[in-house]
């Protein structure tokens, strides 16, 4: 703002927004602390005073003489203006306005033409819930903001300054709530202290906060509501139809996908960029064009007066059907499939909402999105909550459903929560073919956290069941995968050493045995495991070396990836730290090129890790510092975690110990928190060993 105020070629700067966002709050601190003007004038429009009781009022602000004449005042106000450098502020432009954009009296509009088409060092500041009319051309004299919300940071300062207590993560989700809305966040505050006194928590408030009633503009009975009413009210029906049915999309949209919401109407990009005008919607400009969103907190207003949108809902699913595209690379890509199921959840459709997921899965699991299979399979579990009684299908909907949180919370390293999962899947099963494919895979996700969490026993006991009921229904390949799972069960156990390899070459055998390359591989990696376990690494390099051309003869990526990555532990472990560098590099190439986020973060990690190894610890920290927010975005904590430790390890090291602590002290609670306790112990050394050389 203070730039725009100082350019050469700014005659007039605007802000614009809903009602209560902070516009003449936010022009108040830049009025106060205006400089090299030689006069300001603020002009607040509580009503639409004709332009010529205006310009008399400011000419005499001014010290100017006023004309008798009314057809002289807007040459007089235009003339006066150009005399100095003035600073002048138009709050509540809108009330100028009618409903359709019109000025309830020209002679304004006729001032800003003038205003714009002549050279002056004075400068307009227009605060406006709806942006007005003007020449294209003008454009280049004008400057426009569009205020949104405080962020989240300010909004819980101005909650303390409003002495709102409360624990962190409360008030930071209720400014989130609250979109950061000045006014709402004022409007909540009087309301709790007056119910509550002096001392408030947040924790207090429990009211509908569009219904919470306050002073706002002279008007002591004000509300989000009545706010956001009275700006919806000004438009066409049209335009009114269209802003509710809008609110059923989630991401932001083109006009197309406008369109086809009100289809018995012809809708343009020129109404949206109405909505826009009005503080309504949002507009950016991306490569493929112009795309709309709502602010949140006019999202969740909009869907509370909405009222039954149906048929808007089955329209976005056809809208969304017809972009859906052939092959999908990256999470992008999918938007379409995932925001039919969000709608078909809207319509309570959870059968067709679940074969969507379906479709999804196979590609959020490959690439890592755990996070979103937990959103997407939570949301069907805690609305849908399927019939188990006869009905076969929904039993084994659910089973799938409670299967996939599992695994989805295993891969992301909360093994207790996984465990649950599984058990409830393992009470709800058939004894038949398909029902017991799925209670093996229940069996397999359970041994494999158990012997994630060290209770190898456990592990053990799972993996030799799902053998026994393998076998009994004669599926070899789940007979190959467990008995795999069960050796590495032993290895880490560490008794029976000795027998674990035969568990392997079993799988093997039985792999050749019925023709499955993929399955052959995974118990050559297994067999290479184990003996990377006797810390016999050659032979370990050999079972590895082995199962890499077949997984890219069969042009398994990520079976490639998992020989890769067990070959570069094992040459780590061989302290051939080059060649194992080289196959994580090859490794991370293949995570990105199949858009694998958790597999891309691990790559990185590894290759950090080993760089520590070399004591080269700036290029470690190069390669932590780019998996750290991989392992953020996808919720992986032990990932982050790691990430975190590591920096603060490497840091150590180069005697930056300031930086170290810093890192060490994120790690150690979320270590404690997923009760890692070995984590817990490293993290606190690292912290011991940076306090006493900082000292």
């Amino acid at each position: 703002m203070q730039k725009w105020l100082q350019a050469d070629n700014v005659r007039l700067i605007g802000i614009t927004g809903t009602g209560g966002y902070g516009k003449s709050s936010l022009v108040a601190k830049v009025f106060a602390t205006a400089q090299s003007f030689e006069k300001q004038v603020w002009a607040t429009f509580s009503q639409n005073y004709q332009f010529a009781v205006w310009a008399r009022w400011l000419l005499e602000k001014l010290g100017k003489a006023t004309p008798e004449k009314e057809a002289d005042l807007l040459t007089a106000v235009c003339n006066n203006l150009r005399t100095g450098r003035y600073f002048l502020v138009l709050d509540n432009l809108e009330t100028l306005l009618e409903a359709n954009g019109e000025w309830h009296d020209k002679t304004y509009y006729d001032f800003l033409l003038r205003w714009l088409s002549s050279h002056t060092e004075s400068v307009i500041l227009v605060t406006s819930r709806e942006q007005p009319q003007l020449p294209p051309n003008s454009w280049n004299y004008c400057r426009w903001l569009r205020l949104k919300g405080l962020s989240t940071e300010a909004g819980v300062a101005l909650l303390e300054d409003l002495d709102i207590q409360g624990a962190d993560a409360e008030i930071r989700e209720f400014v989130k709530q609250a979109d950061g809305h000045p006014l709402l966040i004022n409007l909540v505050a009087g309301e709790l202290h007056a119910d509550e006194g002096d001392v408030v928590d947040i924790s207090a408030f429990r009211r509908n906060i569009f219904e919470i009633l306050g002073l706002h503009r002279y008007d002591s009975q004000a509300s989000i509501g009545k706010i956001l009413d009275a700006s919806i009210a000004r438009l066409t029906p049209k335009l009114q139809q269209l802003l509710f049915n809008l609110s059923v999309y989630r991401p932001a949209f083109n006009a197309t996908g406008a369109a086809a919401l009100l289809p018995e109407q012809e809708v343009t990009q020129a109404d949206l960029r109405g909505l826009v005008k009005r503080s309504l919607l949002q507009e950016n400009k991306l490569e493929s064009g112009w795309v709309f969103e709502f602010q949140p907190l006019i999202l969740a207003y909009l869907k509370q007066q909405a009222g039954d949108l149906t048929k808007v809902h089955q329209r976005a699913i056809a809208y969304y059907r017809s972009i859906v595209k052939k092959s999908a690379r990256t999470i992008e890509d999918i938007t379409p499939q995932l925001e039919i199921f969000h709608h078909h959840c809207e319509l309570k459709q959870y059968n067709q909402a679940y074969y969507i997921l379906n479709y999804c899965y196979n590609f959020l699991s490959l690439r890592g999105y755990y996070t979103t299979i937990i959103e997407l399979c939570s949301k069907l579990e805690k609305e849908w909550q399927p019939s188990i009684g006869d009905d076969y299908i929904d039993g084994y909907i659910l089973i799938s459903i409670l299967t996939s949180l599992g695994y989805a919370y295993q891969s992301l390293g909360e093994y207790q929560i996984a465990i649950n999962y599984y058990q409830q899947s393992l009470a709800i099963y058939w004894w038949d073919i398909g029902g017991c494919k799925v209670y093996l895979n229940c069996l397999i996700g359970l041994g494999n956290a158990y012997n994630s969490l060290g209770h190898y026993r456990q592990a053990i006991h799972y993996h030799q069941k799902s053998v026994r009921i393998a076998r009994k229904i004669g599926d070899r390949k789940a007979e190959a995968g467990s008995l795999v799972d069960l050796g590495n069960a032993y290895n880490s156990l560490g008794e029976y050493s000795e027998e674990t390899p035969n568990y392997h070459q079993e799988s093997v055998r039985i792999a050749r045995e019925i023709g499955d390359r993929k399955a052959e591989a995974g118990s050559l990696v297994g067999l290479g495991y184990a003996y990377n376990y006797f810390e016999q690494y050659q032979q370990a390099i050999d079972y590895y070396q082995q199962s890499l051309p077949i997984y890219r003869e069969i042009g398994d990526r990520k079976g490639e990836a998992a020989s890769l990555i067990n070959l570069g532990n094992a040459y780590n472990s061989f302290e051939k730290f080059q060649i194992a560098i080289n196959c994580y590099q090859q490794l991370l190439a293949i995570y990105r090129e199949i858009g694998d986020r958790q597999g891309e973060a691990n790559s990185l990690y590894n290759l950090g890790y080993t760089y520590n190894l070399l004591e080269e610890f700036q290029q470690a920290i190069d390669f932590h510092q780019q998996s750290l927010p991989i392992y953020r975005e996808i919720g992986d904590r032990k990932g982050e975690a790691t990430s975190l430790y590591n920096l603060g390890y490497a840091y150590n090291f180069l005697g930056e110990y300031q930086q170290a602590i810093d890192y060490l002290q994120q790690s150690l609670p979320i270590y404690r928190e997923i009760g890692d306790r070995e984590g817990e112990a490293n993290s606190l050394h690292g912290l011991n060993h940076a306090y006493h050389y900082l000292e």
